[in-house]
């Protein structure tokens, strides 16, 4: 069909996490114990209901992998999250548009009953990523967490702009990490390099004027909906994003030769 896409193909320096190469560091991940977040998250795996939802479909993938109960209804008597639950920081119809960033997702998690930490790619180190991808895949904090890396695919030569998703594992002798990549209907599963995804996080994002990076998903003591945020759009009523806070470049896939997932 003239105009439409199936999936992408997948570049190195990615491996496919399902290819006979991608099976086998899996096996090596689990047994060096860089896999047990992967259990949690794959029970959640889904895919973003919007081309430019990876924001927030990483979100809601990582809200539930925490078990984390949204204190209001999803369908029928259930309580669960989905994309479009998660709009109380930001109108979905502006998501649609332009994406989200990095600080507005913190935000619409805090919001949702996690504790949320944002650390920007130039903030960190390369080590001190790989400090928090071990400890993360381990689950070995008394505290689990989940990461959702947001970087800038051209890196990882890769269509699309800005993008979200979550990390699901680590091998240690390859030094690579496994992106859960939300836009499954572009790229399945993949392990890439450690240091290009790091590089990727040193990009600014041009509508923001900030960096990418990394958001750290933790379940909250309370939850539920609340806003804990001081400068949150939400603690006034107002659902407009402040001025540096306007996305575009950084998630979407309306169009895949200029932006998105």
């Amino acid at each position: 069909m003239e105009g439409t896409f199936h999936r992408r193909e997948l570049k190195a320096p990615a491996i496919a996490f399902s290819s006979k190469e991608g099976v086998t560091m899996f096996r090596d991940a689990l047994g060096e114990g860089h896999m047990e977040n992967y259990f949690f998250l794959s029970e959640q795996f889904t895919t973003q209901l919007h081309p430019a939802y990876c924001g927030i479909g990483s979100l809601s993938m990582a809200l539930n992998a925490l078990l984390i109960d949204p204190k209001r209804k999803w369908q029928g008597v259930w309580r669960w999250f989905d994309d479009e639950m998660l709009d109380c920081c930001e109108l979905l119809d502006t998501i649609k548009e332009k994406g989200i960033t990095l600080d507005m997702l913190g935000c619409v998690a805090t919001c949702n009953g996690a504790d949320s930490s944002i650390c920007y790619g130039p903030d960190m180190t390369e080590e001190d990523f790989r400090k928090k991808v071990q400890l993360s895949c381990k689950r070995s904090s008394e505290t689990p967490s989940v990461l959702i890396a947001s970087y800038a695919r051209g890196v990882l030569n890769q269509t699309g702009t800005g993008h979200f998703s979550p990390i699901g594992g680590y091998h240690e002798a390859s030094d690579m990490v496994l992106i859960m990549d939300v836009a499954r209907f572009k790229y399945p599963p993949h392990w890439v390099p450690l240091k290009l995804l790091h590089e990727s996080m040193q990009l600014i994002d041009p509508d923001s004027n900030r960096p990418r990076g990394l958001l750290q998903v933790t379940a909250a003591q309370e939850g539920g909906l609340q806003c804990r945020m001081k400068n949150c759009c939400c603690v006034d009523g107002d659902n407009s994003a402040p001025s540096d806070r306007v996305s575009g470049g950084s998630s979407g896939d309306n169009n895949d030769s200029v932006s998105g997932s």
